[in-house]
């Protein structure tokens, strides 16, 4: 068959699937994202329809493109009110949590594999946070209080960023060699300061220029161009893209507020319209690269999969402590078992996965393939937990009246 008509041919299953998965989701909870990466282990390791070379070559633009849109698109639909209000049990789960999971990951690969302390390093940063995809739409379907929902919704925000700069730390200094804290740390900051100030100013900037062609048809395109712009003039600037990225959504779903703490002249808001082009943009984004995540896997040994299995049983371990800890003195004590079990890794994990193997070389095989044994059995865990609390709750709701705000 002709490639052409094959590689369409993949589009749209692929788009079919990401449509009928959200459907299943919505009927069962199970995310979507696991019937595409199977899909995409069909297609390239089962079937070898796409050349693993050639998928090689395109990973760096494809993953950060797929970035750039996970983080606006967490920006976007974050109530920054409610994200400072919820914020430090947020950022005790995602600091504390991320980092726990790197230091346990780093000493794994040293005492097991006999790994490097920077590669191992490298690799928890990548799998040691959430996944917000996932995260935030399991969440949403979920009947709990606004309070919870937004502290599981920024925790895994928070983790997608700390797992990127993270990452992207990693690399830089296994490129230079240089393994000076002082520098790493020196990185760190203009990465986040960089980044913050860039999304900051350029996020401001376009809120006055949406004003003036409010009710445009190609509105969304246009701040779809300015959100590349601005991950182009961070990541020169040495900031951080995908942080640029967070905080130029941020202000952009924030338009109100924003406005009036800025005292413009008219009330800035985002048209509906620009919300949901973006949501089909990131659909879009999100189901082939989960496909994509499958094409690249390859099954080098069982020992990576019962790595990848020890990881996530331990990560699960570290988050049951952690929460533990968040939730002291605070009313998300009740909902402890649920954000214990919310933990799934996702399209961040499976990003940046694949950066190391481009950016460093051959021998990083191994970290997508330790990656996507973590992304499938974080979700199933998930997923399980999920449903034994909602079949738990429904038994003692059977002796006693529901309360709906306290479901989970």
């Amino acid at each position: 068959m002709d490639p052409a008509i094959v590689a369409f041919l993949v589009a749209a299953i692929i788009i079919i699937l990401g449509f009928l998965g959200e459907e299943f989701f919505n009927r069962t909870s199970i995310p979507d994202s696991i019937l595409l990466l199977l899909f995409g282990v069909l297609l390239g390791p089962v079937f070898q329809l796409f050349a693993h070379d050639e998928l090689l070559a395109i990973t760096p633009y494809f993953a950060a493109l797929a970035l750039i849109i996970i983080l606006f698109d967490g920006g976007l639909n974050m109530d920054i009110r409610e994200a400072v209000k919820n914020s430090p049990r947020a950022l005790i789960l995602a600091i504390i949590g991320w980092i726990l999971n790197v230091i346990v990951t780093a000493a794994f690969t040293k005492v097991i594999l006999g790994w490097r302390l920077l590669d191992g390093l490298l690799l928890g940063s990548i799998v040691g946070g959430g996944s917000s995809i996932i995260v935030i739409a399991l969440i949403r379907k979920l009947k709990v209080t606004e309070k919870i929902e937004t502290v599981l919704s920024l925790e895994s925000i928070l983790t997608d960023v700390l797992c990127t700069v993270g990452a992207f730390t990693a690399i830089n200094i296994l490129l230079s060699g240089e393994v000076s804290i002082g520098a790493a740390l020196g990185s760190v900051g203009i990465a986040f300061g960089v980044g913050i100030l860039v999304g900051l100013g350029f996020g401001v900037a376009w809120l006055v220029i949406l004003e003036r062609i409010k009710g445009k048809p190609n509105a969304y395109m246009l701040t779809l161009a300015m959100l590349f712009l601005t991950y182009v003039v961070a990541t020169n600037l040495n900031g951080n893209g995908a942080l640029s990225a967070l905080f130029f959504g941020l202000i952009i779903g924030n338009s109100r507020p924003i406005a009036k703490q800025l005292k413009f002249r008219t009330t800035i808001s985002i048209d509906n319209n620009v919300r949901d082009f973006h949501s089909q943009i990131s659909f879009l984004i999100r189901s082939f690269f989960f496909v994509f995540t499958g094409l690249l896997f390859s099954f080098s040994s069982y020992f990576s999969v019962f790595f990848g299995l020890l990881l996530s049983v331990t990560f699960l371990g570290i988050r049951f402590v952690v929460v533990k800890i968040a939730a002291v003195k605070s009313e998300l004590h009740e909902y402890e078992n649920l954000m214990t079990i919310m933990f799934p890794r996702g399209l961040a994990a499976a990003v940046l996965a694949s950066l190391p193997l481009t950016m460093l070389g051959s021998s990083y095989q191994i970290f997508p393939e330790i990656a996507f044994i973590v992304i499938i059995t974080t979700i199933i865990i998930t997923t399980v937990g999920v449903a034994a609390i909602k079949k738990r709750k429904s038994r003692s709701s059977s002796t006693s009246r529901p309360q709906i705000d306290r479901l989970y």
